[in-house]
This record gives C-alpha cells, sequence and structure tokens, in this order.
C-alpha cells in the first residue's frame, strides 16, 4: 500500500552550478572528398545570390527582402548555423524559421555583395594540417567551407508559399458564424521604427510601401495591427462593403486613431475579384510573411452518437459543504446553466445570459463536480466537488455579432477572464474546449496557441486544452485488436486527422480521448473521432490522454461517459472536450492537494510523470502510434500521484537556471545509489524522470519556435578518469522515445524526433542490472541555446521528477533514500506540505 510521501527538495539552488567547460566545435566539410562537387555548389550560391540582387535592384517596395535559407539535413546542428561568417548578424539578421533548418534573414541590398565575396572566399579544396602532439595529419576547413557547404539553397522568400487557401474557402468561412476574423497577415518584423534616420537598410521604404499597399485596397478595407505574437506582428485584414475610404488602425499606437465601424457579416465584401487581387498583392509584398485564412471557432464536441435521454435520469448534485476545501477551474467555454449555481464561485460577464448556449459548457462543468458519481471511479478518478469559475465566451450567434474586432478581442477577452478569476478566486487552472477549426501546421506555431503561452505566462496558469475531434465524415473505423490491422489501417488512411489548434501550446496541457470501459468500443483504446499529434514537426502533442466516450456506435449506443445536462438530467456526452474537464480537474486537485505549493512546471510534471501508455497502445509496433494518441498517457489519480510504494521514492524539483557569470549553470544533484541496489559497486534498478520547463518561445522560428533547450541526464560515476585526469561521469539514461542504438553518435535529427530535444517536456527512462561499478550518481539539467538567440537574463523555470524503484518490488528504496537525504544537505519535506516551510510557488 502505497504510504510514503513524493519528497520535494527546497534547497535546489545549493546545487546550481557552473557548467564544465567544453572545447568549441572544429568546422565540419560537408563536401569531404567532393571537391568538384563542392565548387559546384558554390557557383550554384552566387548565382543565386546574383538574382537576388537584381531583383531586389528592381524591387518597388525598397532596397530589402527577406532571405529564405535551407540548410543541408546533415548541418541541422546549432554549431552549423551560417551566421558566423555568411550572414552577419550586424548585417543580414535572422527574423525566423519555418521548417526544422529552414531561416529567414533581412537581406538589404547594400551588403548582398559583401555576403557574395565571402562565399567566394570559401576554399575549393581543404587544407592538410599536423597535429602538434603526434604530428598526425587532419583536414581543416575553414569556416567558410564549413558554411557555404552546410547551406542547401538561398532565394528571396517565394510568394507562392505565403498562402495555402483559395479565395473561394475563405470567402466560404466567411459566411460561416464561427467566422470570428478577417484575414490575419503575418510579417517578418514590425513595420514601424521609433527613431530618426535615413535608409540605407530600406526598412522605412518596405514600411512605407506596405501602407501603401493597404490603403490601395479600396473603399471599406479595414486593415489593423491586432497584436504582436513574440515579435511576429500580426495585421488583420477585413475587406468590407462599408462607404468609407481605406483605413489602417494601429490599435498598439497612439490614441486618437479611428478604429471605423464594426463589422458584422452583412458588410462584408463577397466579392471574389476583390479578394484574389487584395491577397495576390499582399503575397507579393516582402514584408509579408503569411496570410491565413479567416478563423473559425468550435466546441469540440461530437453530438453523432448520444444515448437516448428520453427517460432523462434526475442527477444528485450535492451543496459544496462549509468546512471542505475544493478545487476550482475556470470553465472557458459557452456557460453553465444555474443548475450548478451552488459551485459556480465567479463569473465573467462579457456575454449576457442570452447570448450563449450553455449546453457544453454545463456538460463540462458536470464532470468536473459530479464526475465520479456519474461514472464511477474508473473513469473519473478524483472525488465530487469542484469550484467552478464560470466563464462564457463562446455565443449562440456570429462570432463576430459579439466579437466586431476580430480573434484579438476574443483572445483580450479570454485573458481578462484569466486575470479576473486569478485574483478573485485563484484560479490556476482552466478548462478551454473551444478549438479553431483548422489542423495544427507542421512549420507554423498558431496564433491561438501563442497568445494562450502568453496568457499563461502572464499569471501563472495552466490552459487544459481539447485536441479536436474529428467530423463524423472524417472519423475512423473502430480500433481493433490485432495491432498488426492497426498498423494496416493508419497505413492505407489518407483521410488527414491532425489536432487542432491551439492543441501545440506548449505551456498547455492538451487532451486526446479514449473509448471508456463498457462501450462497444475496445477500453482505453483511441476514439474514432478523436485527432492526433503532433501536428507540428516536434514535439508530443497531445500531452496526455482521458476518457472522451466512446463514438461511432450508432444512435442509441451508450458512450459510457455522462454529465449534467442544463435541466439538470443525467447527459451522455461524446468529444474529447470532455476528456479535457477529467484532467482539468486532476490538476486542480494537485494543486489543492499541495496548497498551491508547485510552480505551473511543477504541476505539468507531476501530471506527465505519472501518465501511463493505455493497454492497446504499449502492443508491439504501436510505440509511435502511441505517442500520437495519448502522448505521455492516461494520468493517475491525484492521491497515486503523491505517495509511493516502500520499494520506491520519487523526488521533485523546482527550480530556476540562471545565466551565471560566464554560462547559464547547471543543476548538479549528488547522490548515493540505494545500498540494496548495489553489487560489488554495480547498480540495478528502474529509474525515470520527467523535466518540464518554460523556455522563451519565439513563434517567428516555426517548427524552431523553442529558443532553448533543457536536458536532464542520471550519471554514474566511472573507474577510469578522464583524460585530463579529473572524475568521470556517464549518463546511464536515455529518452524515452529514443530507439535503441549502439555506441554511434545520433543524428540532431533523430534527437529532435524522438529524443525531443527542443521541446520543453520530456521524459527518460532506463532500466539497469549490475550497472557500471560505482555507487556515486548526479541527476543533473543542463542547457543549450539555439544559435540565433541568447539565454534569457530572467532564467528558464524548470521541474524533475525522478523516481527510483526496485523493479521486482521487494528493496526498502524510500527508507535508504529517505536516510541518505536526512544525512546529506539536501533538504527535502513531504511535497504536500512543504508549502508550510517556504513561500509558495509561483
Amino acid at each position: 500500500m502505497p504510504n510514503n510521501p513524493v519528497q520535494i527538495i527546497l534547497n535546489d539552488r545549493d546545487f546550481h552550478q557552473a557548467p564544465d567547460p567544453g572545447k568549441p566545435p572544429r568546422n565540419k566539410d560537408f563536401f569531404e572528398g567532393a571537391d568538384r562537387a563542392f565548387v559546384a555548389h558554390q557557383t550554384s550560391l552566387l548565382a543565386a545570390v546574383d538574382r537576388i540582387i537584381d531583383e531586389i535592384g528592381k524591387s518597388p517596395y525598397g532596397p530589402a527582402a527577406y532571405l529564405r535559407v535551407q540548410m543541408r539535413n546533415e548541418a541541422l546542428a546549432k554549431s552549423y548555423r551560417p551566421v558566423w561568417w555568411l550572414f552577419k548578424p550586424d548585417q543580414f539578421p535572422c527574423v525566423g524559421a519555418d521548417a526544422v533548418g529552414t531561416l529567414y534573414f533581412r537581406a538589404p541590398l547594400i551588403y548582398l555583395r559583401a555576403l557574395r565575396r565571402r562565399i567566394e572566399e570559401a576554399e575549393p579544396s581543404v587544407e592538410i594540417k599536423y597535429r602538434r602532439s603526434d604530428n598526425e595529419p587532419y583536414k581543416a576547413p575553414t569556416i567558410a567551407r564549413a558554411e557555404v557547404g552546410a547551406i542547401e539553397t538561398i532565394e528571396i522568400a517565394p510568394p507562392e508559399q505565403k498562402r495555402s487557401f483559395s479565395t473561394a474557402a475563405a470567402l466560404a468561412s466567411l459566411e460561416d458564424p464561427r467566422a470570428v476574423s478577417g484575414y490575419q497577415v503575418e510579417l517578418f518584423e514590425t513595420p514601424s521604427e521609433r527613431v530618426i534616420a535615413d535608409d540605407p537598410l530600406g526598412r522605412i521604404a518596405l514600411r512605407r510601401s506596405l501602407e501603401h499597399l493597404l490603403l490601395s485596397l479600396g473603399m471599406g478595407a479595414r486593415s489593423y495591427l491586432a497584436f504582436d505574437v513574440g515579435r511576429t506582428p500580426v495585421l488583420e485584414v477585413q475587406l468590407t462593403t462599408q462607404r468609407l475610404g481605406a483605413l489602417i488602425d494601429n490599435r498598439a499606437g497612439v490614441a486618437g486613431s479611428d478604429p471605423g465601424l464594426p463589422i458584422d457579416l452583412s458588410s462584408v465584401d463577397r466579392n471574389p475579384e476583390r479578394h484574389e487581387a487584395a491577397l495576390t498583392a499582399l503575397q507579393k509584398h516582402p514584408l509579408v510573411r503569411a496570410i491565413l485564412p479567416p478563423v473559425l471557432l468550435e466546441l469540440t464536441d461530437d453530438r453523432s452518437n448520444p444515448e437516448s435521454d428520453r427517460a432523462a435520469e434526475p442527477v444528485s448534485i450535492p451543496a459544496p459543504q462549509d468546512q471542505s476545501i475544493y478545487p476550482v477551474v475556470g470553465v472557458i467555454d459557452s456557460g453553465v446553466a444555474p443548475v450548478l449555481d451552488d459551485w459556480v464561485t465567479g463569473r465573467f460577464d462579457y456575454l449576457s445570459s442570452g447570448e450563449y448556449d450553455a449546453i457544453h459548457g454545463t456538460n463540462v462543468a458536470g464532470l468536473l463536480t459530479v464526475g465520479q458519481s456519474l461514472n464511477g471511479a474508473i473513469v473519473a478518478p478524483e472525488a465530487n466537488g469542484c469550484n467552478l469559475y464560470d466563464i462564457p465566451l463562446y455565443p449562440s450567434g456570429p462570432f463576430m455579432a459579439r466579437y466586431p474586432r476580430g480573434f484579438s478581442d476574443f483572445l483580450e477577452e479570454i485573458e481578462q477572464a484569466v486575470a479576473e478569476a486569478k485574483n478573485e478566486r485563484g484560479v490556476r487552472v482552466f478548462n478551454l474546449s473551444i478549438n479553431a477549426v483548422a489542423a495544427v501546421e507542421r512549420h507554423r506555431y498558431s496564433i491561438y496557441a501563442s497568445r494562450l503561452d502568453q496568457i499563461a505566462d502572464a499569471h501563472g496558469v495552466i490552459f487544459v486544452n481539447s485536441a479536436g475531434n474529428l467530423p463524423s465524415s472524417q472519423a475512423r473505423s473502430a480500433w481493433q485488436k490485432r495491432p498488426a490491422d492497426v498498423v494496416n489501417y493508419f497505413a492505407s488512411r489518407t483521410s488527414p486527422d491532425t489536432i487542432f489548434k491551439p492543441a501545440e501550446s506548449v505551456r498547455s496541457i492538451s487532451v486526446g480521448a479514449l473509448n471508456p470501459p463498457n462501450t462497444d468500443q475496445i477500453t482505453d483504446a483511441p476514439t474514432v473521432y478523436t485527432t492526433r499529434g503532433p501536428g507540428l514537426q516536434v514535439g508530443v502533442k497531445p500531452d496526455v490522454a482521458g476518457y472522451g466516450g466512446a463514438g461511432g456506435s450508432g444512435p442509441g449506443r451508450p458512450t459510457g461517459l455522462s454529465s449534467v445536462s442544463t435541466t439538470g438530467s443525467k447527459q451522455s456526452v461524446v468529444g474529447t472536450s470532455f476528456a479535457a474537464p477529467l484532467i482539468a480537474r486532476t490538476l486542480a486537485g494537485l494543486d489543492v492537494a499541495t496548497e498551491g505549493g508547485l510552480s505551473v512546471e511543477a504541476l505539468r510534471a507531476m501530471l506527465l510523470h505519472h501518465a501511463a501508455m493505455p493497454e492497446p497502445l504499449t502492443k508491439r509496433g504501436l510505440r509511435e502510434i502511441g505517442r500520437q494518441f495519448a502522448g505521455f498517457g492516461k494520468p493517475q489519480a491525484v492521491s497515486t500521484m503523491l505517495e509511493t510504494d516502500d520499494h520506491q521514492i520519487t523526488l521533485l524539483f523546482q527550480s530556476r537556471l540562471s545565466i551565471g557569470e560566464k554560462k547559464p549553470v547547471i543543476l548538479r544533484f549528488p547522490f548515493t545509489w540505494p545500498q540494496s541496489l548495489v553489487t560489488n559497486g554495480q547498480c540495478s534498478g528502474r529509474t525515470r524522470i520527467t523535466l518540464v520547463y518554460a523556455p522563451p518561445l519565439d513563434p517567428a522560428f516555426g517548427a524552431e519556435f523553442v529558443r532553448v533547450n533543457l536536458e536532464a541526464s542520471l550519471k554514474q560515476r566511472q573507474a577510469e578518469p578522464a583524460s585530463d585526469g579529473s572524475v568521470r561521469f556517464t549518463n546511464q539514461i536515455a529518452a524515452r522515445y529514443l530507439p535503441k542504438s549502439t555506441n554511434l553518435a545520433i543524428p540532431e535529427k533523430a534527437l529532435i524526433d524522438h529524443g525531443l530535444k527542443w521541446w520543453p517536456a520530456k521524459q527518460y527512462e532506463s532500466a539497469l542490472v549490475e550497472n557500471g561499478s560505482s555507487s556515486q550518481w548526479r541527476l543533473e539539467v543542463t542547457s543549450l541555446v539555439r544559435a540565433e538567440a541568447q539565454f534569457p537574463v530572467e532564467g528558464v523555470p524548470f521541474a524533475v521528477v525522478f523516481t527510483l524503484e526496485d523493479p521486482d518490488g521487494n528493496r526498502p528504496v524510500f527508507r535508504e533514500m529517505r536516510q541518505w537525504l536526512q544525512a546529506s544537505n539536501a533538504v527535502a519535506q513531504d511535497v504536500r506540505t512543504a508549502t508550510r516551510v517556504r513561500p509558495r510557488g509561483r
């Protein structure tokens, strides 16, 4: 019976120290033994630069453009970026990325001939040098040869790649009542400079030519700077039939700008020729990075298979007990009906009661408050009782009627609601089951996800997002028992089923849906409607999976998941919308159980660490498919997270890596392996580590939006010293999804795809059997910064959860490790009471 508490290390900063000195990387020759091919490649790049110089020289937009530079696959590591020699930051600042290894640079015409000369300087054959120590020969390519060889192609950002939708599709979206915006236009950089200067770099000319273009879109055209996503400015452009001149409104600018008239569906211009001309003109402008279609928002439920509620069973909804302390969750949805008013502790009043339909929001709220009594402890493991902060933001009519200034209005209301809920009731967990009707893009981090991250950081909260539902016409077949049949099915499936925005948000927990017990579907298998990730080129999404109700069984069949209707009766529900609140309830319960003492990173890390892959997804050949549907797995109950058995111990660190004197510090926690798992210095046991951190994010860099990478390692002391005579420790734990390999170096692409390099949630695991010859170990957390970025002066907050156990379940691991902790300089406390001995976490 588990009865040993998780131990939180309170003096984490005592284990911060400067990293060991590293060796500078050597230049790499990407054309080793192929000098003739290198010369041909060099000639090709020179010709590309000549074309760029000619095109910018004739440009009507100004003497500058933005270059798209594609790196070779083998040159994806940061040390190979062409920013030390070719694209010098003071001349060609890197302003973003697309896919991993696809970089964008601002290119003023006046510096392009210098770039051409630097490409020419790369040597056609590599010099042979001799080591001083033993006079052995080695090849020594210059940095010019290395950077020229690392690049695949150079071109001006192609206009045809800035838009991926048709005018007809855009007009159809604008007719949809779910539409909440006009066109979203991302720029490479801010179009304004707040200095007085001449314009040799062409930036003022680019800005003015863009303003002229926007004003040329005709009567009723409205353009305004909606917000900045990171450092990417986002314009919203609306084409209307209003009898007003074209307007540019910088909403972030000085007071007095004319906002024009509110937009409604009747004033949207439906002339396809005008839309096509405007979109084409915007695509051609150098400052424009991408044009996105109108945003459609929907509640992610699936009503294609409701259980018959003709004999509706009334639900007994208990009232809160005065002496009890309950979790609280903010419900950003379509409103909560009066039947749950006893549990509503606050309400955001942007929409009045007649402007929303509370069906969906009440279904979500019912699972939070009485989910266990309706579904049992297996489906809803947390006890009944949860306070609600009602945030009805999804209107019953057209979105534009309630959010006349578009998507930015909707996002601003989310932030205002979060701020009020946090300040008034201390809400730290928000359930958000409002998805954009658009799949996450492989090489783009969406505006929706970015703004949620900004809000989460500003207020210290966690959003729990539904992954999104497939339309019934695109639903998959029911999950099959034989793994081979599952693999074959997905190999032949052509319909896309990617997670919906904003499920890629890395500060949030996104949730996929599993079949509950007692249906005609395989229990714990992904539902037929749940979308799968990661969507982005990198990472793991959804983070976890929960029971969402079985779909696809036909009308009247049980879905296995019930909630409360607006009239207080039991109602079957289906959708990822209803998996999300079960996870939100667990997170909020964890926050209450630890008395608010955990950081948001620690809350997320504890949730992921105590998640297990559902049994149908553990079968041979389904490892990658399981990750796509369930991420790190299905979370356990809070009570299970907080206690361990005698044969195991779990340590929690919540800390922040700071910049240090020369390099960012590292966390290095030395410890002794439990003696009962040591035989003649050889160590056995099973270990798991979960690392969650909050790196700086820059959506301008697409799939490279995470700008700092943290890694955890578990190192054992080695008998043989290092080459300089110092004590040597080597890592004994591997990333969970990394394929088994020999001692060969793992390519950067594999580290990104499977080792989750540059992803802010990671897991590691190892099973050790009489490993090494020492019981001296270290748990370490280190950092790496992108070539074009800097480590933030405020540091990077993180949490690490480390579990060590005897796989046989016999050895007294907790007692031995606890005794060692008490004898060491570590200050360890029960995580449930640690808040009493130190200030509350952020």
